[in-house]
Order: C-alpha cells, then structure tokens, then sequence
C-alpha cells in the first residue's frame, strides 16, 4: 500500500537566543515564518503545529499538537505528532525555516523510497534533523530516545532505517535550510545576506 503524507511544523521552543520571541510569528516580506510554511505545506492535507500554545494555529490550516512533557524539545513535539497523525509520514520543518519550499518537500517524499526518515544535508555537510521525514515506523525509536533521557533528533539517524538528501545533488539551494535563530540572522535573512 503507498503510504500517506502529513506535514508538521515545530513550534514549540522557547527561542532563548531570539530573545524570548516567537520564531513562528517573525515576519518576512510583510506575512510571518508559519504564514510561509503554511504555503509550502499547502499540498498536504493532514497539517500539524507542535506549539507550547494551541492559539499560535488558529486562523490557519494547522491543527495544534500540544507536548505531554514540556522542555523535552523537538523529540517531543515529533513524538506527540506521529502518536496522533492519520498520516503513515510527516514532512517536518522547523518554524524558524521561512524559505523552505513546496517543491523541496515533494522531493522529499519522492525521494524517501522504502527508508523509515530522510533528513536533508547542505552543502557544508551540515545535517538538518528537523528538515526531513519522519514515518510512524520512528515512533518506537522516539519514545525510546526520551526513556533514556536523550533529546537529540540526529540520533534517529542511527536507530531506524534512514536516508540523508544531499541538496548538493539536487538543484535546491541550501537557503531553503537556512533557519533564523538570532537577531543577527534574523537581520541576515530580512537583508537577504542568508547562505545560497
């Protein structure tokens, strides 16, 4: 059977280094970062927000995931969205990724085959864990990450069977990756000096 696509975006962090502001809600080009991703997720039609606040989805396409245990990070947000998905896989982007595209994410999925999570890689070799493709098959390896009190996404890469896109053999540009985390890169972004 062909599996079935959702998209999730994780919102939940508490953005220490943007000084407390909500990445989702920065703005670019007049319209915010979860107003673009909400664009570049339009061809799916399961779309889930894990969010610290339900109220961040209203007025959108997403539907709020909340965590079960706050502070776990985007292991938590991951895991409460695959435990309530009616998607076999969710193409997951960060919220603070504003340039991720709708092109990139079918590729994505195309290029997923018979593996369990694609994760995409730039062209410095930087491994992007919350830019990728996480099936339910990775729920079991989740919840086992969070039991042992590991909260680094890159280690699913060494439990399931996974696939990392090389955007170097692709013809996107790695400032579909670029995430804003700082006012300096939220400035290097809105001056349109972000990685190409």
């Amino acid at each position: 059977m062909e599996r079935t696509f959702g998209a999730l975006v994780l919102a939940g962090g508490d953005a220490r280094r943007m000084d407390g502001r909500n990445k989702a809600l920065l703005e670019l080009d007049r319209r915010t970062f979860l107003s673009h991703l909400e664009e570049a997720l339009d061809g799916f039609e399961e779309k889930l927000l894990s969010t610290r606040d339900p109220a961040l989805a209203e007025g959108t396409g997403f539907s709020p995931v909340l965590d079960q245990t706050p502070g776990l990070g985007p292991l938590e947000g991951l895991r409460q969205a695959l435990t309530v998905c009616r998607s076999d896989a969710l193409v997951v982007s960060a919220c603070d990724t504003p340039l991720f595209s709708a092109e990139l994410a079918r590729f994505m999925v195309r290029s997923l085959g018979e593996h369990d999570l694609l994760v995409c890689r730039d062209r410095q070799g930087g491994v992007h864990p919350l830019c990728g493709v996480y099936t339910k098959n990775c729920l079991p390896a989740v919840e086992w990450l969070l039991a042992q009190g590991e909260r680094r996404v890159r280690r699913l890469l060494d439990l399931v069977p996974s696939t990392v896109l090389s955007l170097a053999d692709t013809p996107f540009p790695d400032r579909l990756l670029f995430n804003v985390n700082t006012p300096q890169e939220l400035e290097a972004l809105l001056s349109g000096k972000e990685p190409t």
